[in-house]
């Protein structure tokens, strides 16, 4: 009887830990986040997290399609400059307070204002009249937006961190309105959510706790996820994709994703001010060896800004030794003596892409790399100084628009880290902005044109998302633009 007893709890503890493991999510997020505070946020791994603690206007479904989020409906006027939003009354902060829309203005405002810097801010001007943002309410569930020009993608821009809203309420530390609020934040180690009860949904949330963890070395990754201590990666090892397609297929995922990985170049830099050398670097690189030989995930060679699936219809230079070599000679920069940098975060994948660009370049023109590699953190802060010549860069659409490709290549732009300005480009994108959809193929392709002509990056792939997801997870679908919000996952059995 003793040992009945003892074996019963033991089975009953046993059960205990299975049921609080199956109310955790373990989810990998890469790099450290640069900052939880929406207005800062620049990182995908921040911006994640941010989506789950917070909830715009507008939100994301399961397969992260646009759709309501605090608000409940909207009108627009004749001329789509007006837009009105009803809130939802049941709305409510992480401390039971109702989610109101000066809560809205209040987060505006605040991202909106110059003291802040925002990384974001550039999507505020087309409501901006004389400094101000053009924001006004009927009552506290009502908000009211003017535009200076129409905007058919404003509904998908409102789900961005840099629309959220912040609390006007006293509150304690750690307020929010999404799903989950923040528990625990561990620098270098994870960030804890739990969900928040007074969330609007919360009876269609079935998962109590996500853990996101740290996990800038993807083969680390690898390992925490075989043993069960991640149930999501935030990616993979690339030299480890035919063992995952022959060991972990059920698992892998492998999705389309809007974004392009681009070679950012310093226009201010001595060398790189050459138009001449900016060519040979983009003509030397094999892109097609690149992704076939050295990634081998599915990433299509990229020679342009916008993922193949939004095709310009200039010519496509690509690969070519003969121009690249002429370009060189063209140059005034001096193989034998003079050398570049290749500046990278601290990412095993990203290292792979470092070398072998240099290789490249090294068996190709003969110029010589040195590659120099920094933590996320640090890097995010190094690529907006002049104290760099060539840098990983890349941009993983905020919304499903070539557009949000093309102006980060405008002077003004907080994502113009390049040095680029040019006037034809600036004047492409603000008819751009504006223009209709039957005439917007003509400005995409001229904008693309000029890009690859002046060189100001040189594209190398078009992204595919690649997790490793746990056979008990559910709720998380593949989409392009590789948003999985944690209030739809859970585990089998919840």
């Amino acid at each position: 009887m003793r040992i009945l007893i003892v074996f019963c709890l033991l089975i009953s503890k046993i059960n205990l830990v299975v049921a609080a493991n199956n109310q955790t999510i373990n989810r990998g997020n890469g790099a450290e986040p640069d900052s939880l505070n929406p207005s800062l946020a620049q990182g995908l791994n921040s911006q994640n997290i941010l989506l789950d603690m917070y909830e715009g206007l507008m939100t994301l479904d399961i397969n992260a399609q646009p759709i309501y989020g605090v608000a409940i409906n909207h009108q627009v006027n004749e001329d789509q400059t007006i837009w009105d939003f009803d809130l939802n009354p049941k709305a409510k902060w992480s401390d039971a307070t109702t989610v109101t829309a000066n809560d809205f203005i209040n987060g505006w405002q605040l991202a909106h204002a110059p003291t802040t810097a925002a990384p974001y801010r550039q999507f505020f001007e087309n409501m901006e009249l004389d400094g101000k943002l053009q924001l006004s309410t009927k009552n506290s569930l009502h908000l009211q937006i003017k535009l200076n020009q129409p905007d058919s993608g404003l509904l998908s821009k409102l789900v961005l961190p840099i629309f959220l809203p912040m609390p006007t309420h006293k509150h304690e530390n750690n307020v929010s309105n999404g799903a989950y609020y923040l528990a625990d934040w561990r620098i270098q180690e994870r960030v804890v959510l739990k969900k928040n009860p007074y969330f609007h949904a919360a009876d269609d949330v079935l998962t109590e706790t996500i853990n996101y963890w740290v996990t800038e070395n993807q083969n680390s990754e690898l390992l925490r996820f075989r043993a069960g201590e991640l149930d999501i990666t935030e990616t993979i090892p690339d030299n480890k994709i035919t063992w995952l397609r022959e060991n972990l297929n059920a698992e892998l995922r492998i999705t389309p994703y809007y974004g392009t990985f681009f070679l950012g170049l310093n226009l201010q830099n001595t060398h790189l001010k050459d138009p001449h050398l900016r060519q040979a670097l983009s003509l030397s690189i094999d892109r097609s060896i690149l992704v076939d030989k050295v990634l081998k995930s599915g990433q299509v060679p990229a020679n342009q800004i916008i993922p193949t699936n939004e095709k310009s219809n200039h010519n496509d230079l690509g690969f070519d030794l003969d121009l690249a070599k002429t370009a060189l000679t063209q140059s005034k920069f001096k193989p034998a003596t003079d050398r570049l940098e290749i500046l990278y975060n601290n990412s095993s994948n990203q290292k792979k892409v470092a070398l072998a660009v240099a290789a490249m370049w090294r068996q190709n023109l003969g110029i010589r790399s040195q590659l120099k590699n920094q933590e996320w953190k640090v890097f995010v802060n190094t690529r907006k100084t002049d104290n760099k010549q060539i840098f990983r860069s890349g941009w993983i659409a905020d919304y499903y628009d070539p557009l949000n490709f093309l102006e980060l290549f405008h002077s003004t732009s907080h994502f113009n880290f390049y040095g680029f300005k040019h006037d034809d480009y600036d004047e492409t994108i603000s008819q751009l902005r504006v223009a209709s959809i039957e005439n917007q193929a003509d400005l995409i392709a001229q904008a693309e044109m000029i890009i690859k002509h002046e060189t100001p990056v040189i594209p190398l792939y078009h992204y595919v998302s690649r997790h490793l997801v746990g056979t008990d997870i559910q709720g998380f679908i593949d989409n392009p633009m590789d948003r999985h919000l944690s209030r739809y996952l859970h585990k089998t059995g919840d």
